[in-house]
């Protein structure tokens, strides 16, 4: 917690730096196969259970990466154009297909799809517990060290507490994106006005101060406005915040500390008095409309959803909402929610060496400087190792709440994992949101809700 306190911390003076320069080489792929010491995962089909049936053009090496971040998903704001940019930029060489997966089966998909021998060329992520105790310990994935050293552009942006995390005996299993995006809170400032900036009220004060006014929680999907919240109470507890970042590697499964029993607590009460009133059964996008149509006040939310508040997303918004309404604060007791020990792109080594390049490729296209200056004034959060230049500091000034997100941090943020990074995936998504209606009608106290996930974690662990 406090190594990623003090990257964040820093990352604000390491902006003023000047940029890089790009590079279009996107290194040397490494055999076909990956390293000689690696498991095939089964045939060469990588078709990834769907995408075209058109045959490439003579000479393009095509490839189809299944994804959620598709369709009404957020992330496909800044995702699908992206693909598009590198398509244009290495038309005639690769080409990148996009399948579509919904996101509740998004990690399921990817897990089927290589078990039957059918792996995608490019893989973001997948089941965690899967990944670490098959895909890793069997050396299931191409070397990425071995392109990174080809691509010295590149190679000095990511976080070194990221690549410890994805290095197992000298081999790189996969890259994220060397982006820190502290989830946060936004807040319609014309419907509520706390007393004080968020980093210096507790939820307790929060709560006190909220009146009428609602909270965009859901249920539906992995509850996640609804698990931020909770992450900010468990996270602002004596001995919180550690419990959540050790919980990324031994994660929990006795919810009985007195951190994650207070928090509940205090969710419980803001479930049952200040919940917008679709709170059960939604989805994200439920939400995001509660937010956008004046019907909730605040919403805890990741960065990106900076976009959403943008003039040319004035679609989405009624009964009078309006963009410049929004104000963004770090969670109340000064809370930024981020992981940086997560997984991220990886690429079977199944697939042959011509699809690996393709891959790794768009790997290294994403990652460029300039494409992460455009992630970051997408989608919010700060590169601590990326050096940026004037014209994106000016862009970014120009967006105020992505200003309001990155000034409102200081030296005595508390950062530390969500609460569904900390805990067994399977009580994650789907359990912790499915028993939350049980929260709300008061048929479990909070004591008994955690209890449950308890019970869940030793059930689903067998």
């Amino acid at each position: 917690m406090k190594k990623i306190s003090i990257i964040l911390v820093c990352a604000m003076l390491l902006f003023s730096l000047a940029a890089c320069a790009s590079n279009d080489n996107p290194g040397t792929p490494p055999p076909a196969g990956g390293d000689d010491n690696q498991t095939q995962t089964g045939g060469n089909d990588t078709s990834g259970g769907g995408g075209t049936d058109t045959p490439p053009a003579a000479g393009v090496i095509e490839i189809t990466i299944p994804h959620y971040k598709v369709g009404a998903n957020v992330g496909a704001l800044f995702f699908l154009p992206q693909v598009d940019r590198f398509n244009a930029k290495y038309e005639g060489v690769y080409k990148i297909n996009i399948e579509e997966v919904p996101q509740d089966d998004y990690a399921d998909k990817i897990q089927q799809l290589v078990q039957q021998g059918m792996a995608p060329a490019l893989i973001e992520g997948g089941p965690q517990t899967w990944l670490e105790e098959v895909v890793i310990p069997e050396g299931m994935f191409y070397d990425l060290s071995t392109f990174l050293a080809g691509a010295p552009d590149i190679a000095d942006f990511f976080l070194p507490e990221n690549i410890a995390h994805n290095s197992r005996s000298g081999k790189l299993f996969s890259l994220t994106y060397p982006v820190v995006r502290p989830m946060t809170i936004f807040y319609n400032g014309d419907m509520f006005s706390p007393s004080k900036s968020f980093a210096e009220l507790s939820w307790d004060d929060v709560i006190s101060e909220l009146g009428d006014n609602k909270i965009a929680f859901m249920t539906s999907e992995n509850a996640w406005t609804t698990m931020l919240t909770l992450s900010s109470m468990i996270a602002a507890e004596p001995g919180g915040a550690e419990l959540l970042t050790n919980g990324v590697v031994d994660k929990i499964t006795d919810f009985s500390h007195p951190a994650i029993v207070n928090a509940m607590t205090k969710l419980q009460t803001l479930l049952q008095n200040h919940a917008s009133s679709n709170t059960i059964g939604a989805a994200y996008a439920d939400a995001a409309n509660s937010f956008m149509s004046m019907n909730s006040a605040l919403i805890a939310n990741g960065p990106w959803m900076v976009g959403d508040f943008m003039p040319d997303s004035e679609d989405k918004w009624s009964n009078g909402f309006n963009g410049d309404m929004v104000r963004g604060d770090v969670l109340p007791g000064n809370v930024g929610l981020a992981n940086v020990l997560g997984y991220g792109w990886w690429i079977p080594s199944s697939v042959p060496q011509e699809q690996a390049e393709a891959a790794w490729a768009f790997i290294a296209f994403m990652m460029s400087a300039d494409e992460l200056e455009q992630y970051m004034l997408a989608e919010g959060g700060t590169a601590p190792r990326v050096p940026v230049n004037d014209a994106f500091l000016a862009a970014r000034a120009d967006n105020r709440i992505l200003d309001e997100l990155i000034n409102a941090v200081n030296a005595n943020t508390i950062f530390a994992p969500a609460f569904a990074d900390a805990i067994p995936s399977s009580v994650a998504d789907p359990e912790f949101g499915k028993l939350l209606p049980k929260l709300i009608d008061g048929s479990l106290t909070a004591a008994e809700f955690c209890d449950e996930l308890t019970r869940i974690a030793a059930e689903t662990a067998n």
